[in-house]
């Protein structure tokens, strides 16, 4: 037994492989921060939130930190500031695992008192997992449908920022990438996301910025289902116009190579 033990700890201990970081990362800086978009578009969602009053942090070993702020009903994410609730990850493939969805239990560290709030925040990890798994039931709702694009967008893009700080093979990519913003659009009405690139960081936010360097439009929402389940021949739908873009071009094409990546990790 004491052998197992020292075995297991053995493991724990053990730096995390490549892909197993760049996923927990992709996990706590682009999957959480989701909470931030789902309560605003979902009842369910908006009505637990407002019933939470924490700072909830995340730490995982060998990997990074995120701090989730409920606050009247809203959600804000950062990589720093204080807590007043803390779960630890002894390894970032605890931390994939349950975001996989086995039975994964954290270790509390901080906060003990508030750990009854932590249902309601299973509930929202939850519902968002609906949004980003949907059932095909689901996706027979158009409402539903726009906002699982644009859950995956803001994931999408926000873990294009993880590549560019961790993935080896990205490196070159972020070398020649420019200062820009890039506007993506759903037609008609939305969603809306952008990314800022600033000196190799790049960060995802919801909505619209004001003369982006770079705008990609895309047909409809049927078309950006169909990009995210990678059931679209993007080269043709550039080519047919479903997919326009316009502004620095180049801009793009840099981008681009790093959003692609984004695939390899989240499936």
């Amino acid at each position: 037994m004491i052998a197992g033990m020292l075995d297991t700890a053995g493991k724990l201990l053990k730096p995390p492989s490549l892909n197993d970081r760049i996923l927990a990362d992709m996990h706590l800086y682009a999957v959480l921060p989701r909470l931030e978009e789902l309560v605003r578009f979902d009842e369910e969602a908006a009505s637990l939130a407002r019933e939470l009053d924490m700072r909830l942090e995340f730490t995982v070993r060998g990997g990074g930190r995120v701090v989730l702020t409920f606050r009247d009903g809203a959600v804000h994410s950062s990589r720093t500031g204080g807590a007043n609730v803390g779960l630890f990850f002894p390894s970032c493939n605890l931390l994939n695992r349950m975001f996989a969805g086995e039975n994964v239990t954290p270790i509390p560290f901080k906060g003990l008192t508030r750990i009854g709030q932590l249902k309601k925040f299973t509930r929202l990890t939850e519902i968002m997992t609906e949004y980003l798994k949907p059932s095909s039931e689901a996706m027979e709702d158009p409402a539903f449908r726009a906002k699982h694009v644009e859950m995956s967008l803001m994931v999408g893009l926000a873990a294009s920022g993880v590549v560019a700080d961790l993935d080896p093979k990205a490196q070159r990519l972020v070398d020649v990438l420019h200062d820009a913003t890039i506007q993506y659009s759903v037609l008609p009405d939305g969603p809306n996301a952008y990314v800022s690139i600033s000196q190799g960081t790049i960060r995802a936010f919801s909505g619209t910025v004001p003369d982006p360097t770079t705008s990609i439009e895309i047909r409809d929402v049927d078309l950006a289902v169909g990009l995210i389940a990678g059931e679209v021949d993007t080269f043709a739908a550039n080519g047919s116009g479903d997919i326009k873009a316009s502004g620095d071009l180049a801009v793009a094409d840099e981008f681009n190579g790093l959003f692609d990546r984004v695939g390899l990790y989240l499936k």
